[in-house]
């Protein structure tokens, strides 16, 4: 007999995994969690509160308490699971940007258009009624999107540095440069957890905009100075330098070879070190990273450009840059983030 999605619950899934994402892209944008806060309410308080539908509202509520994002107390009246408060803001391991993102069209509005992307090889978000919307937006100016993106960065990369500065040693070195850095979380925790290290955050002016906030929020705004500059032409000299999600932006291994071998003419001495932090995809699918890092990959044909690369992918680029490669597996990490240290040959 023929198996259907019913027999198979992670296929049925998959089939109608966009309902999930739109149910909590409502409760975002009727900032539902922020109202229940630390209480237990009624779906008519808050109904009353958030200006919506009594009825509506709570067919939604039981929904999310079937998510295990609400816990009904009793009929009618809500308070928030810990995972609803995940969703919220500031929370102790917040994902509320990461779910921003993710529910915002800017995300989701090209993947209808796949199929197309496949034929061509150009992106999805070119064949949108909107063409181009990723790469038409205006960077350097305040925007939305940008300030969202801002934040997913910030709040992502919070998760990963502890992880990189638990698992790496960086006592030989004295001068750490992070380029691509952003806002610079990554160098203000290796800076905040190594007294003896200086830093240089190297970001195009527009990407540093919240550093010096970041960096003295960190109690290390004294001992990072902050730059603007593109990383395609020079480097600043240092003997450790940090890449975290940088790389995959680029598609073409012409423009990742250069990175690369800027990084390696502008290290001090021959001791320095290139530390890549990347989502690395293992030769084969083999199951040792989770499923939807394959998707996160796609994700890239959709809207962004760029893309993951393998082990050996990787292996290949460092050596032709003048490297040798140690991986450092990241079991901690989420996502299929591994560490790659490479040290000149």
């Amino acid at each position: 007999m023929t198996r259907g999605p019913w027999q198979d619950p992670e296929l049925l899934r998959m089939l109608d995994g966009y309902t999930f994402t739109f149910l909590l892209g409502a409760t975002l944008k009727l900032r539902l969690l922020d109202a229940i806060g630390d209480s237990t309410v009624t779906a008519g308080d808050l109904a009353r509160a958030t200006s919506t539908h009594e009825p509506t509202l709570t067919r939604v509520l039981r929904a999310l308490a079937a998510l295990e994002v609400l816990t009904e107390e009793r009929p009618g009246a809500f308070r928030l699971a810990p995972r609803g408060r995940l969703l919220l803001p500031g929370a102790p391991g917040s994902v509320h940007e990461l779910a921003a993102y993710q529910v915002g069209e800017w995300a989701w509005g090209a993947w209808p258009k796949l199929d197309q992307a496949v034929r061509t090889g150009k992106q999805a978000s070119e064949f949108t009624s909107d063409p181009g919307f990723w790469s038409d937006i205006d960077w350097s100016q305040d925007s939305e999107f940008r300030e969202s993106i801002d934040r997913l960065m910030i709040e992502h990369t919070r998760v990963i540095a502890p992880i990189i500065v638990d698992s790496y040693d960086f006592g030989p070195f004295s001068t750490v440069v992070d380029i691509g850095g952003g806002s610079g979380p990554f160098i203000a925790a290796v800076l905040a957890a190594h007294p003896q290290l200086r830093g240089i955050l190297l970001d195009r002016e527009d990407g540093v905009k919240h550093a010096p906030r970041v960096l003295a929020e960190a109690g290390v705004a004294d001992r990072c100075e902050i730059r603007t500059g593109d990383f395609f032409e020079s480097l600043p000299r240092g003997d450790v330098y940090l890449c975290k999600s940088v790389l995959f932006n680029w598609p073409e291994d012409e423009r990742v070879a250069m990175i690369l071998a800027n990084c390696r003419e502008s290290m001090a001495t021959d001791k320095g070190r290139l530390l890549l932090v990347e989502q690395m995809l293992p030769a084969t699918v083999d199951g040792s990273i989770p499923p939807h890092v394959y998707v996160d990959d796609v994700g890239s044909v959709v809207n962004v450009g760029g893309r993951l690369r393998t082990e050996p992918e990787y292996h290949a680029l460092l050596s032709s840059a003048g490297f040798t490669v140690t991986v450092h597996p990241l079991p901690a990490a989420p996502d299929g983030f591994s560490l790659l240290e490479a040290a000149p040959v």
